[in-house]
């Protein structure tokens, strides 16, 4: 896994490099900032290996950053200037985005990791080598807040559930509530189907937080109600069939069955 901290000052060039690294699966978002001076201090303080940096940017340029830190990280420049494409490389820079780049010009440059680093095989290397070790799953996910530049960290074990707010959607863990730019869609394709359902087009529930059943609501937590949509019904009973037992089968009244409502 490669631990990666962009920094940009335009705002909807810093979103699309978290895009892509949250779609890359070798690819761990520690941080990412418009303010080249929270960098420094996140790469001096976090396990860092990869750092995305725009060039221009106020107080810092980018290529002051790599000075700071060339025998610590590897940095990939992203600008919407070629002309500082030479200078780059002489500052040992391990590739040179011009803005905009697709998502595979992206992946070509993040390739040029180690190759112990990334998902590529080295065709070189010989197949006695050590055991291969698991991959560790992460346990959280980064969101982008309302706040300028700020992601805010959520931990799988703490969410309850997520709510659609219209064009953005809420996480809600026992604490609080975190107000995130996504939508449903976009958190559910990033969230392990494992741990997680969508059983409403508004809601997505937490499989763990589940505590009962109740005609066609889901509680959890002891607390919460959430419905289940008749969209979502089918798939839902087909997922925890397996962990109902009645005495008569006549008493079940969520398996083979739709469950009701409108949703």
């Amino acid at each position: 896994m490669i631990n990666c901290v962009v920094v940009d000052d335009e705002q909807s060039a810093l979103d699309l490099v978290v895009d892509y690294i949250n779609d890359t699966p070798f690819l761990n978002l520690v941080a990412a900032t418009t303010n080249p001076m929270e960098a420094v201090g996140i790469i001096q303080s976090r396990e860092v290996d990869l750092v995305f940096a725009d060039i221009q940017m106020p107080r810092m340029n980018g290529l002051n950053l790599v000075s700071l830190f060339e025998n610590k990280v590897k940095f990939v420049m992203t600008t919407g200037y070629q002309e500082y494409a030479l200078k780059s490389f002489e500052y040992g820079v391990l590739d040179y985005l011009v803005k905009p780049f697709s998502y595979q010009r992206f992946l070509k440059a993040v390739n040029k990791m180690p190759f112990n680093m990334t998902l590529v095989d080295d065709p070189t290397k010989s197949v006695e080598t050590a055991p291969e070790q698991p991959v560790k799953r992460e346990e959280f996910i980064f969101v982008k807040v309302d706040v300028k530049g700020k992601f805010h960290k959520v931990l799988y074990k703490d969410v309850v559930y997520m709510e659609a707010q219209k064009s953005y959607a809420s996480i809600y863990t026992k604490e609080e509530r975190i107000t995130t730019n996504l939508t449903l869609s976009d958190l559910e394709k990033r969230l392990p189907p494992d741990r997680f359902m969508r059983i409403h087009r508004s809601y997505i529930i937490s499989t763990e937080k589940i505590t009962g059943i109740e005609g066609d609501e889901v509680i959890l937590d002891k607390v919460v109600r959430i419905p289940v949509g008749d969209t979502y019904a089918d798939e839902f009973t087909k997922a925890i069939e397996g962990s109902i037992y009645y005495k008569e089968k006549d008493s079940a009244t969520l398996v083979y069955r739709k469950i009701g409502g409108d949703k």
